[in-house]
């Protein structure tokens, strides 16, 4: 490619490895950032059968830059494609809130992944703090800082969306975050993220002064983009966990009763949702119309969404039930969401301020839902 902008870029190609039950062609990616005159140079190794940097320390095995001066790359210029620049702006506002750390974080220093890549936190086991699964290395990512290699797994923030609640509540505790997710939501920004200090210097782009939350949301937006365009199911997954965890938070808002941990403040639970709206409008947009029809028909992910983001709505609504009107910098954005999921897939959602708690059905189905015991 000829013309390529600095920022955030994803790299996929079908190379010959096959799955070995399917015989499906599996998709290898690349996921990293590109700075401005960085030239990335890979080539496909059939003894691997994966890409490879084209050139390697012999002794370290690391990747060594491979230089090229621009008048090289000039002569070139008949065998480049040009890149599609109609569409970065869209993929700007996919990952607006990702960087180069979170990226390490997630898939390793080689910033490297398929579609067969699984996440550890699939199995919702009891969490360690992300990024300090045993068993990885650290390593040190372009911005000086620690972080933690995955070793050919995807590093997403671990959590039990079955057990909400704090450790030792008891009874009507129990009860209420069994079904409200909000000591969750902020016990995942603290432990997994770090805390919850909203930053004023949030408006740079320094990713190590931003606010933890938007670390959240970098997986949120990096689970959406390694589904769709590397078909990987574990993201998949993990965007499904993400998504319930903040659409079933209704008490976040008004922190009544809540047993706070991270110091959240109320702005920043604001700039938190108003990001994730923007987010998520910006990835039903992106989707292809036959998304739901034809490429994931039969999977009951457009039931998902749907009813997701109607808990989400009704969490917004109910969450400011008790303060007046939903203000106007949140409400804005949730309306351009419901517009467009009703435009584009023609989804209705019910007005559910006025329900109570009691109204919503549990998360918890099946072999999982609750049972009367006689004690």
């Amino acid at each position: 490619w000829k013309m390529i902008p600095p920022g955030i870029h994803l790299i996929t190609c079908r190379i010959p490895s096959t799955h070995p039950s399917s015989g499906m062609p599996i998709r290898h990616t690349v996921l990293r950032q590109l700075l401005g005159q960085e030239t990335l140079v890979l080539k496909y190794s059939p003894q691997k059968e994966d890409l490879v940097p084209n050139a390697t320390d012999a002794t370290t095995g690391e990747e060594i830059p491979t230089i090229l001066t621009q008048e090289h790359l000039r002569s070139l210029d008949s065998e480049l494609a040009a890149y599609p620049l109609h569409r970065w702006s869209a993929w700007e506002a996919l990952t607006s809130c990702v960087s180069d750390e979170d990226i390490v974080r997630l898939v390793g220093p080689k910033r490297k992944l398929d579609s067969l890549f699984e996440s550890p936190a699939d199995d919702e086991v009891e969490p360690k703090k992300y990024g300090e699964q045993s068993g990885t290395a650290k390593i040190t990512d372009r911005a000086g800082s620690q972080v933690s290699s995955t070793d050919g797994h995807l590093m997403y923030a671990p959590f039990d969306l079955r057990r909400s609640w704090r450790k030792g509540a008891v009874g009507e505790e129990v009860t209420l975050y069994s079904k409200d997710k909000s000591w969750l939501l902020q016990h995942v920004i603290k432990e997994q993220f770090g805390g919850g200090e909203f930053h004023l210097a949030l408006q740079t782009a320094r990713a190590d002064h931003q606010a933890d939350y938007v670390r959240l949301l970098a997986q949120v937006q990096l689970a959406f983009i390694i589904f769709v365009n590397v078909q990987n199911f574990s993201s998949l997954l993990a965007f499904k966990r993400f998504l319930a965890l903040l659409a079933r938070s209704e008490r976040i808002f008004s922190q009544e009763g809540l047993f706070t941990e991270g110091g959240l403040m109320l702005a920043t639970i604001q700039e938190l949702y108003v990001k994730l709206l923007r987010t998520l409008t910006i990835q039903l947009e992106s989707l292809p119309d036959t998304f739901f029809t034809v490429d994931l028909a039969g999977t009951g992910l457009q039931d998902f969404l749907r009813e997701e983001l109607e808990a989400l709505f009704r969490s917004i609504m109910r969450g400011h039930s008790g303060t007046g009107a939903v203000p106007s910098d949140l409400n804005e954005p949730m309306m351009r969401l419901r517009n467009v999921a009703r435009e584009r897939y023609q989804w209705e959602f019910e007005d559910g301020s006025s329900k109570t708690s009691e109204d919503d059905e549990s998360l918890e189905e099946g072999e999982d839902a609750p049972v009367i015991v006689e004690l």
